[in-house]
């Protein structure tokens, strides 16, 4: 299984979800500084991320789990917040809850993608140690 694949095809999910978040909900009420940083953190992360990915770098898995974890934890505030609300908007709760299920996913193959070793992939042996023969060895 092929889990840079997999949790690239999880960024491209989350990155369309926010798009569809963006069209349904817009954020004008934000300053620009922090419209650039949600923007980062929605848009600029996971395609920096998915580079690394697409490369097979082994560190960007734990990255993605470390990415996810964030995600989760904002999601799992926002469906908090959302249902204590008096009027519970269900579009909110939809879209948090799916994202929240897809930074689930991201924690959970990027974690076992980053801990798995192959049966086949071996470290290096290393050299057999230089042992003295017993004989050269001096008793004083």
């Amino acid at each position: 299984m092929d889990h840079h694949r997999l949790m690239l095809g999880l960024l491209v999910a989350l990155m369309s979800l926010a798009v569809l978040s963006r069209v349904a909900h817009p954020i004008a009420a934000l300053s620009l500084t922090a419209q650039v940083v949600w923007n980062g953190f929605l848009f600029g992360v996971p395609i920096v991320l998915g580079g690394f990915l697409l490369a097979k770098a082994r560190w960007a898995l734990m990255v993605g789990v470390m990415y996810g974890t964030v995600g989760l934890a904002l999601d799992i505030s926002t469906l908090v917040q959302e249902v204590t609300r008096p009027e519970t908007r269900t579009s909110v709760l939809a879209l948090s809850g799916s994202t929240g299920l897809l930074n689930f996913l991201l924690i959970a193959l990027g974690g076992r993608g980053f801990l798995d070793v192959q049966p086949d992939v071996r470290p290096p042996a290393g050299r057999p140690p230089n042992l003295r023969p017993p004989s050269s060895s001096s008793h004083v």
